[in-house]
């Protein structure tokens, strides 16, 4: 996961809470590259007039937008609280349009 806060004296590995702001941050502020229409990997044009898409996106700003917040407390208690709303922002997205058959050119098919 993009947050790990593992072995904060590390600065060479991690960032420490500082990391985890900034990425935090840049889940939030995402939405507008999430939202260009581009091509997915295989070719398919990726499903950003989709409803869904465009709500998966909002999630994503908004569960950023909370982690960022949590983070700043520096307490893994509150990013812990946050952390399912992280992954359910994430999913929303990765269960239906990422985390499918590539090769077989599922991937970013609308309607499935």
């Amino acid at each position: 996961m993009v947050f790990s806060v593992y072995r904060w004296g590390d600065s060479d590995t991690y960032a420490g809470w500082e990391g985890v702001e900034n990425s935090a941050l840049a889940l939030a502020e995402i939405a507008p590259l999430l939202l260009t229409p581009r091509p997915c990997a295989n070719g398919n044009p990726a499903p950003v007039t989709q409803p869904d898409w465009k709500n998966a996106v909002q999630g994503l700003v908004v569960a950023g937008e909370k982690a960022h917040k949590a983070a700043l407390t520096r307490n893994m208690d509150a990013m812990l609280d946050v952390s399912e709303t992280l992954s359910n922002a994430c999913a929303a997205c990765h269960e239906k349009y990422r985390d499918v058959d590539l090769e077989g050119g599922t991937r970013c098919k609308i309607g499935k």
